[in-house]
């Protein structure tokens, strides 16, 4: 999946969790916002920001490895 496309993907799931989590709010009692909250942001929004951050992770490693100096030293490039 093509950079900016994994990016606008992800966009659109957490808008659709913070969709939902209003949504939520809206049919909660007065006294449970916070509650149901946070059950929405641990079940929903948190596991995508871990997807996230590990999809970046992977993009960045991929795109490294393609890097023609990716397997030379630093400090003396050499293989």
């Amino acid at each position: 999946m093509p950079e900016a496309q994994w990016i606008d993907e992800m966009v659109k799931r957490f808008r659709k969790g913070c969709e939902e989590l209003q949504s939520e709010l809206g049919r909660a009692a007065n006294g449970t916002f916070l509650d149901v909250s946070d059950e929405q942001i641990l079940h929903k929004l948190e596991p995508l920001l871990r997807e996230v951050q590990q999809k970046a992770v992977q993009t960045a490693i991929e795109k490294g490895q393609v890097d023609p100096d990716y397997r030379r030293c630093t400090k003396c490039k050499k293989k």
